[in-house]
């Protein structure tokens, strides 16, 4: 007799929905996986009642195949799973829930590798991001360096005595500034209304900072509140960038945030600077981040290894040397 909750879904949800939603749970619980194909009925018992004679067609966010017990090699058993259609599709990997925050999970992902990255390999510096909007990637960020107690290899930072880095995050807490600059007038997004003054304002200042002071303790974060022109000026002349999460969108706010940087010689050897918008309007190589990036890259003879595209629209640069760059501490 199925429960009421049982029969609800029986009414509400296609086989293939309760299929995923059943093999998340079971994954969940190290209950053994689901065969396929199953008919609606089959899906909802098989929590209690597995059927024990079907062989199981594929086990969500179970450990690698590596073969049967009998000795064959794998090919054998791949091809014949292969002829009786007990393959996984792809609504077995994502659901609807999945391809709405796919996006935002791999920003996390990035920017969360980005971290355990200058933890790693030993980069001087500290961590900051231009344009917080909501908050998501501050909050990532936030949460990627609560393991720099454990994980940071460095005895001291660019943050004086204090032993660990400091996120330091930078927005005006207005949304865009005026759009003046004529790279960014004839940028698609801009155009068409998605990128204008005010635009991308979501979280006052405040609110983010009880959001991060949930997760880091207040001295190890820092909100810079005002245009980047302005607020990269008042950073002291000692300090140092290990990871910069550029999302300010327009050609000329990443031109006012990275150039005095650059200038002043605060991006360290090997630091990660990761473009968000890298991808937007269209990609047009003349727009936005790609052409400041460009530009800085003549302006200081920047020498940099590609990182890879991420998400939709993000790509990322490791820097190796630029005008002006100094040494590394002892």
């Amino acid at each position: 007799m199925l429960s009421p909750l049982k029969n609800g879904l029986a009414n509400t949800l296609s086989p293939e929905a309760l299929y995923w939603l059943r093999s998340v749970k079971r994954a969940i619980m190290s209950e053994p996986p689901l065969p396929w194909p199953y008919g609606l009925n089959e899906v909802l018992k098989a929590d209690v009642t597995p059927a024990a004679d079907v062989t199981p067609a594929i086990a969500i966010a179970a450990p690698a195949f590596h073969g049967s017990d009998d000795g064959r090699p794998i090919q054998d058993i791949a091809l014949e799973r292969y002829k009786a259609k007990q393959l996984p599709s792809p609504a077995s990997y994502y659901g609807y829930e999945d391809v709405l925050i796919l996006p935002a999970k791999e920003i996390a992902k990035a920017l969360t590798l980005a971290v355990q990255y200058i933890n790693s390999s030993h980069v001087n510096g500290d961590v900051a991001e231009f344009g917080t909007m909501g908050g998501f990637s501050a909050a990532t960020l936030a949460m990627s360096m609560v393991f720099d107690l454990q994980r940071q290899p460095l005895g001291k930072t660019a943050s004086g005595e204090n032993p660990f880095r400091i996120l330091r995050l930078f927005d005006s807490f207005e949304g865009l500034p005026e759009i003046t600059s004529p790279v960014d007038q004839v940028a698609p997004h801009v155009v068409s209304g998605a990128w204008a003054k005010g635009g991308c304002k979501v979280l006052a200042a405040p609110e983010l900072r009880e959001r991060i002071g949930k997760i880091l303790p207040p001295h190890r974060f820092e909100l810079y509140e005002g245009w980047f022109a302005d607020t990269v000026k008042t950073l002291p002349a000692e300090t140092r960038f290990a990871l910069i999460h550029f999302d300010g969108d327009l050609y000329q706010s990443t031109m006012d945030a990275l150039v005095p940087l650059f200038e002043r010689g605060m991006v360290s050897t090997g630091a990660i600077l990761c473009f968000d918008d890298w991808n937007a309007n269209r990609a047009i190589p003349t727009t936005g981040e790609r052409q400041a990036w460009k530009e800085l890259i003549d302006m200081f003879a920047i020498e940099a290894s590609s990182g890879g595209d991420y998400s939709v629209g993000g790509t990322r640069f490791i820097i190796h040397s630029y005008r002006g760059i100094p040494a590394d501490p002892e």
